[in-house]
């Protein structure tokens, strides 16, 4: 293969492009070099286990929009920039999540080849179903420009994954939740972050102590603090909350974990778990002091992401994932949890977006009502040109059915929410599909959706 002479050139004067050219056309030449230098710097390392396309997209992303010594301080992707490891990389490094013995083989490989997807900093507190991957909501952060001293806002946190990555980059966060048990399962995450080591010395040791405590006849949440704090008094006054909900929640992880697995009774399940917990507290700790991190405040509230108390134009991002329409019932999934709340679960499921209505059409109707009302929010309380991100997956199966439509020809909810936010003011930037992993009898896949408003 050969390319035309410019005028003026001779085969003589082959100079050194040429010789390049050349030398990029051989098949081994190609295979050696790869594709990353097309993507990245010379000395940017990228995170191991890297294996998806949108996975790519963000970290090339990520170089293009952020400096060096941001790449350093806040990516997601990088482990190494030139010569400087990335706080991503102090963070993660270490030892796999701790599991207990008798966890899976499967499981355990899962976290060993996600250390620096999910199980880092305070992530791997309780395993809730559809959490995000935090690795990617981190490089969303960087990549829709909210920087430290910013605001950004999950108004349908679950577990806490938004504010529990903006407070690791500096970022003021805003997460919201109709659920009670999500809005302390995400304040335990954040609160573990700013414990201080000597709190939690000699705590694993008392396990059978508190274990007996939190196994009383049910004895509601506020109950329950307020008697640990009582008898705690010995700890300084502004982490009795904060170690309690910890614990607490290790309870409640332990107590999922005794009704689905009867290998282990409940009290050896909470042991387990407890030391889990200590060790993923105490490793962070560690990486955090090490690298001088402030994790920053995080506002967190039990209430309504169709009617947000939040005052037009002052958050500099948006981040969130819509209840999955009817395919999971969190509301189901979280009962045995939500019963030390003291809530009604019957009105719980009237303002929980995906449960309300009865039959399957009503079901899809309310929801795309709800979350025009949600976009509609959203759009008020984010400032000029900033972003609103989605990540949203479409249930096609049982939409099919609802709308009685074969499946391929059902109008996927990213693309619902893409029309829903244009009709209220934002502009589509951009959608990133993504797999998703173990729920291929539901859905495939999701869409990351990048929507600005103009």
């Amino acid at each position: 293969m050969s390319r035309p002479l410019e005028k003026g050139r001779t085969e003589e004067r082959l100079d050194k492009e040429d010789v390049s050219y050349m030398e990029l056309l051989c098949p081994e030449t190609v295979i050696k070099k790869g594709m990353f230098h097309k993507l990245f710097q010379e000395g940017y390392e990228i995170s191991p286990n890297l294996s998806e396309v949108y996975e790519l997209a963000l970290a090339y992303y990520e170089s293009q929009i952020l400096s060096k010594s941001e790449l350093v301080k806040n990516s997601a992707y990088f482990v190494k920039v030139e010569e400087t490891f990335t706080n991503h990389f102090a963070i993660c490094a270490g030892d796999p999540l701790k599991l207990p013995d008798y966890s899976s083989s499967r499981l355990k490989s899962f976290f060993s080849n996600n250390q620096f997807r999910t199980g880092y900093a305070s992530h791997g507190l309780f395993p809730y179903r559809g959490k995000f991957h935090p690795q990617m909501i981190k490089a969303l952060i960087n990549i829709i420009g909210v920087k430290p001293g910013g605001t950004l806002l999950d108004p349908m946190m679950g577990s806490g994954t938004v504010p529990v990555e903006a407070s690791l980059m500096g970022i003021r966060s805003i997460g919201i939740d109709a659920s009670p048990f999500c809005r302390f399962m995400a304040q335990a995450k954040c609160d573990a972050m700013t414990l201080d080591i000597n709190s939690i010395k000699g705590i694993t040791e008392k396990a059978d102590f508190l274990f007996s405590a939190f196994s009383q006849p049910l004895t509601d949440f506020n109950t329950q603090q307020a008697a640990f704090i009582e008898e705690n008094k010995f700890l300084p006054g502004d982490c009795r909350e904060k170690i309690f909900n910890l614990l607490f929640l290790a309870f409640l992880d332990s107590e999922g974990y005794a009704q689905r697995s009867k290998r282990k009774s409940h009290i050896e399940h909470f042991r387990s778990i407890l030391e889990r917990y200590i060790a993923v507290v105490t490793k962070f700790i560690a990486a955090r002091d090490h690298l001088a991190l402030k994790p920053s405040a995080t506002q967190l509230l039990c209430a309504d992401a169709r009617s947000m108390d939040i005052p037009r134009h002052s958050v500099d991002g948006i981040i969130f994932s819509p209840p999955y329409s009817f395919a999971i019932d969190y509301l189901e999934n979280d009962r045995s949890h939500l019963r030390y709340f003291s809530h009604e679960t019957t009105q719980l499921s009237d303002r929980m977006i995906g449960l309300r209505g009865k039959a399957l059409k009503q079901k899809y109707e309310l929801y795309i009502e709800d979350m025009e009302k949600v976009l509609l929010q959203c759009f008020n309380t984010l400032k000029s040109k900033c972003f609103c991100v989605i990540i949203i997956g479409t249930n096609d199966s049982q939409l099919g059915k609802v709308l009685k439509v074969p499946k391929e020809e059902v109008k996927g909810l990213n693309q619902i929410m893409v029309d829903i936010g244009k009709s209220i003011g934002f502009s589509h930037v951009r959608s990133l599909p993504r797999q998703i992993v173990g729920m291929a009898n539901t859905m495939r896949q999701e869409y990351i959706v990048f929507l600005q408003k103009e």
